[in-house]
């Protein structure tokens, strides 16, 4: 199932070979582990750039997304087989 989500999360990131890669975030009260990082990419929206994280867990497909220019994270998306 395809939701969007668009809510304030809590990431915590690791900064490796000069790449910053999630490793844990926190949603409505649970924590999320980071398995794997499929996709990083960026975009621009004016004077900000927003890096978009596409990651999951053992279950669970997530996209978090970066904002450059209020230093916040959110999820934006959430796939869910079934």
């Amino acid at each position: 199932m395809y939701q969007v989500i668009n809510e304030p999360v809590e990431v915590l990131v690791t900064f490796c070979q000069r790449k910053v890669l999630p490793l844990f975030f926190k949603w409505r009260g649970q924590r999320y582990r980071v398995e794997r990082v499929n996709l990083i990419h960026s975009q621009r929206d004016g004077a900000e750039k927003i890096y978009y994280f596409n990651v999951s867990d053992r279950a669970n497909y997530f996209k978090l997304a970066f904002s450059t220019r209020h230093l916040s994270w959110e999820l934006k998306e959430l796939y869910t087989e079934g």
